[in-house]
């Protein structure tokens, strides 16, 4: 299996102060979801912000949505790995607990690093954006073959 992609979409909504995002990575024969909970804004002012990003990448641009704190959790964290330019994706996600007297171990933790470029962050960006008007759409990161 060859794909390798990150998706991200609305599941929840309790406007105007929260809505929930689930995440959903596939990487080869790996798989993760998540879910997180947010501010609205999530979808446009980080989105934003990873936007201008996208368009001069110096340093990194994070974006976060909950907590590692059993609720769930999102952190993608975009770099740059060259002075040429070559940006990754390092995307971590922990799930809820089931329980409030959960294990720690009952939270799964899965994190990886996807090879991207600046013009599919801008267009992840984009389609982050437009999700804050439509909760049905769909924001989906690519990765790049090398």
């Amino acid at each position: 299996m060859d794909d390798w992609s990150l998706e991200l979409r609305v599941v929840y909504e309790d406007l105007p102060d929260l809505i929930e995002v689930e995440t959903r990575v596939r990487a080869g024969d790996w798989s993760a979801r998540s879910r997180a909970c947010c501010s609205p804004d999530f979808l446009v002012e980080d989105a934003n912000r990873l936007i201008e990003w996208s368009r001069n990448p110096q340093g990194n641009c994070r974006l976060e949505a909950g907590a590692d704190t059993g609720i769930g959790w999102l952190v993608l964290d975009f770099y740059t790995v060259d002075s040429a330019g070559h940006t990754r994706c390092a995307v971590t996600l922990a799930t809820d607990r089931m329980s409030r007297d959960a294990r720690p171990a009952e939270t799964w933790r899965f994190a990886i690093e996807l090879k991207t470029e600046p013009g599919l962050i801008e267009r992840f960006g984009r389609e982050c954006v437009a999700m804050a008007s439509d909760y049905s759409r769909l924001a989906t990161l690519s990765h790049l073959r090398m």
